[in-house]
């Protein structure tokens, strides 16, 4: 199966679930919703091989699969996950786990020839995910750390009893602190690679089709202009899943570049201080006034 893979990392509420839907609206990409099956099941399915393409081996991949934590999310049937396998025959643990991948996008009559995956869980997993994939691009999205900040403050406001709201801290040194130590591990880990692009998220909103053009062409592919109707296709659709959406309703609008720089008007002076003491050497790498 000769299908492209890439990884978009990135710190929390730093515009991945953006990306991964604008992506995702290409007509040959697909960027399912985020489920970290991936790394979870290669313990138990790393040497899985042609000899284990029988009902019984197919059948309890499925049923792990199933069991992954969010992946009920994807409202993927075993009916289907079964079809593809068995479709694909895959002969290795990559080939297996990408048929999981082209499942979803089965659910959208889509024959990709790029898959991604979204997961701010991989940060702490890049040499297991670089093991697993060496050959996988990997697009790194860098947001105004005092932009995450007021982002990561509004979770707040999002009913508990929803069961995938993120656990964020909400003090300026331990989300400076995080910020800092997420970006730094994705970039000094990929930074010698040439599989590896920085994307800041402000010149995503302000350029839109030229990063999204400078990510395609990594990926062999070019822009198509209903990238940026995303919008359309997830309030359409529902490409964002109902579990996740509360804390994600911008995915639901147009790009906005007003979301640029709010940090200014709803973090204190010392807030703002604070946070450039305790993350300078981040905000000065990524190109942001510190």
């Amino acid at each position: 199966m000769s299908i492209g893979k890439f990884y978009i990392l990135g710190n929390p509420r730093s515009g991945t679930s953006l990306l991964r839907l604008l992506l995702n609206s290409h007509s040959l990409i697909t960027v399912p919703p985020e489920c970290g099956f991936f790394l979870w099941l290669k313990p138990k399915y790393i040497n899985w091989d042609a000899s284990n393409l029988n009902s019984k081996d197919i059948r309890e991949f499925i049923e792990d699969v199933q069991a992954s934590k969010k992946f009920e999310i994807w409202n993927l049937s075993n009916k289907i996950l079964e079809k593809i396998i068995k479709r694909n025959k895959p002969k290795n643990y990559n080939e297996l786990s990408l048929c999981v991948y082209l499942s979803y996008a089965f659910l959208s009559d889509k024959w990709p020839r790029c898959v991604g995956d979204k997961n701010n869980y991989y940060i702490n997993h890049l040499q297991e995910l670089d093991d697993l994939s060496p050959d996988a691009f990997v697009v790194h999205l860098v947001r105004d750390g005092r932009d995450v900040v007021s982002s990561y403050r509004e979770i707040n406001n999002v009913s508990d009893t929803y069961k995938y709201k993120p656990n964020l801290p909400f003090s300026i040194s331990d989300i400076a602190t995080e910020w800092q130590t997420n970006n730094l591990n994705i970039f000094n880990f990929y930074k010698d690679s040439d599989k590896y692009l920085t994307v800041k998220y402000e010149d995503l909103l302000q350029r839109p089709e030229v990063i999204l053009t400078q990510i395609l062409n990594k990926l062999n592919l070019s822009f198509e202009s209903k990238m940026l109707e995303f919008y359309k296709e997830n309030a359409l659709k529902q490409i964002e899943p109902k579990e996740t959406l509360a804390w994600k309703l911008k995915t639901l609008q147009p790009l906005d570049k007003s979301n640029i720089g709010m940090y200014k008007e709803k973090l204190t002076t010392l807030e703002i201080e604070e946070f450039n003491t305790i993350a300078c050497e981040s905000l000065r790498l990524f190109g942001y006034d510190a």
